[in-house]
């Protein structure tokens, strides 16, 4: 059948930044996690037909990861990092469901007076001001990392299974020349700890890149570039190479890297050498400007403007493609569901999304939104 759109919310107030997917583990319902200005909301995808979402949290988030239960965000006006227990969270917006704004604000504890071990959302220290985090699994010791970018430095967190939380392990006070236009784990098998991916440069043979990395084994040399000079006791990476508009950064193997920039899809190798196989080829080559990528198995989802197009590894054909030049796309998560927002071309300057008061629930609101849409009929898609 192919990819194809379909429509889970319609008419939608918020301004979304992010989504994730989570299943509950009592109901198994499987939920749409939206990050937007105005909160964190959930929307239940097998109760659509009640066309609401229920607010979690209320405070502006940018960035979400699930793991077992526990939502990790970027949330605040100067982010921060936070740790939430989502079964809990859940539980308190349906008890909450039914109480008015007026009297919910007055018989609600403030956050600040609850008690740490009852509290479902808890600040994770000495993380305001993070601007970037990425997650991700070690294949060879099965460890999972949590890394953010701070204005002064980098912190590095592992998953500990017995407390349902990550823990600090390492913290980095680095200078960077600009902040971070990619900020991705690239983990290797003969490092116990990974490497992060915060700059692509182009090479000088006009083909080949340069990736600037930071290596977080080391106390000494942190970053992975041929850029680096000691001028001032301070290690820091020097833009010798030209900057380019990179969309994104992808690990698919130990030694292969799915680097995206606009109208273009480079695979290459730590070293930034163009890599090619018999079934990968080592550039893919769109007709319009990329705005993000989903890596599949055999293939890549480019998103852009009105739309989305799927193209093979080994051939650089197209093997699906969703346009409609009368809407506005947008790729907002892509965890477990890839999920796309939209808005008609002509309203995109003009729609109000501003939730005047911390809802409980927010309910679809016909035309004068974004729609959100699930992609389905791809590899991908897991309900």
């Amino acid at each position: 059948m192919g990819a194809c759109f379909s429509k889970v919310f319609n008419g939608c107030p918020l301004k979304i930044n992010c989504t994730a997917s989570w299943v509950h583990p009592d109901t198994h319902n499987q939920h749409i996690l939206v990050g937007a200005e105005e909160g964190i909301y959930t929307l239940n995808l097998n109760e659509l037909h009640e066309n609401a979402m229920d607010l979690l949290y209320p405070r502006r988030t940018v960035w979400m990861f699930v793991i077992k239960d526990v939502l990790m965000t970027l949330s605040g006006k100067t982010p921060s990092l936070f740790r939430h227990d989502l079964v809990g969270l859940h539980v308190n917006s349906k008890q909450n469901h039914r109480f008015t704004l007026s009297v919910n604000a007055m018989t609600k504890i403030p956050e600040k007076f609850v008690p740490k071990k009852y509290s479902m959302t808890s600040k994770v220290p000495d993380t305001k001001g993070c601007s970037k985090c990425c997650v991700g699994r070690n294949p060879y010791n099965g460890y999972k990392y949590l890394c953010g970018a701070l204005p002064g430095g980098v912190f590095l967190m592992q998953w500990y299974d017995p407390l349902n939380k990550f823990m600090l392990l390492k913290h980095f006070e680095c200078s960077i020349a600009n902040l971070p236009r990619v900020f991705e784990m690239i983990i290797t098998p003969d490092l116990e700890y990974p490497i992060v991916c915060i700059n692509v440069r182009r090479g000088y043979d006009g083909r080949s890149l340069k990736l600037d990395m930071i290596n977080l084994n080391s106390n000494s040399s942190w970053f992975h570039s041929d850029e680096l000079e000691d001028q001032d006791g301070t290690q820091t990476v020097i833009p010798r190479h030209e900057l380019m508009n990179i969309v994104s950064v992808t690990q698919l193997e130990k030694d292969t890297i799915l680097v995206c920039y606009d109208n273009m899809v480079k695979v290459v190798n730590l070293q930034g050498k163009l890599k090619s196989s018999k079934r990968q080829a080592a550039e893919l080559h769109f007709d319009f400007s990329i705005n993000c990528i989903v890596c599949l198995t055999d293939s890549v989802l480019a998103f852009h403007r009105h739309g989305m197009q799927g193209r093979s590894f080994k051939n650089n054909e197209v093997t699906q493609e969703i346009q409609d030049r009368s809407r506005i796309f947008k790729l907002v998560g892509s965890d477990r569901i890839i999920t796309v927002q939209s808005s008609p071309e002509a309203a995109e300057n003009s729609i109000s999304a501003v939730v005047q008061q911390p809802q409980q629930t927010v309910t679809a609101e016909g035309d004068s939104g974004v729609n959100l849409y699930i992609l389905a009929g791809h590899e991908a898609m897991q309900l």
